[in-house]
């Protein structure tokens, strides 16, 4: 994992807080952005059996998704909207304390497809792999498609 300054850091914090209203409510921390890492406790998440609440998992997987990809907008020098198109998560153990989501990079090629989807047309599809984990166990994995559009593409 690369070293992440505290400055960086707090600039993705107070972007993802103040881009999505339940960043808060969740309490959500940006631990990591490479690769990108986003933490929540379990008392604002917590379900009627003492575990995190499968919602909240998910939401954490898809957050981290997007903030990986505005991450590599931004680094593009791309004005562009994400959003999650599509999902399947699986569920795996339960989370009973603090848990985070790790985005796994994806493949150059998968990479260049989007960046070549975007020079083309303006707009392009993803596919990322987000792992939910707590205390050093995989609760859940999230296969989330993510859709890029550049601004000046949006109609």
């Amino acid at each position: 994992m690369a070293m992440t300054s505290a400055s960086e850091l707090g600039k993705l914090q107070a972007h993802i807080t103040a881009r999505i209203a339940p960043a808060h409510a969740l309490g959500l921390t940006v631990v990591s952005a490479d690769p990108v890492t986003i933490a929540a406790p379990l008392t604002p998440n917590v379900n009627d059996k003492g575990t995190a609440f499968a919602g909240s998992l998910f939401s954490v997987a898809a957050l981290a998704g997007w903030m990986h990809l505005t991450r590599w907008c931004a680094a593009q020098a791309l004005a562009a909207e994400i959003v999650l198109q599509s999902a399947e998560a699986q569920f795996l153990a339960p989370a009973r304390a603090a848990f985070h989501a790790v985005v796994r990079e994806p493949s150059p090629p998968q990479r260049a497809r989007l960046a070549s989807m975007l020079a083309r047309r303006g707009r392009g599809r993803i596919a990322l792999a987000i792992e939910v984990s707590c205390e050093a166990r995989l609760v859940m994995k999230l296969a989330g498609v993510y859709a890029v559009t550049q601004a000046a593409a949006r109609r």
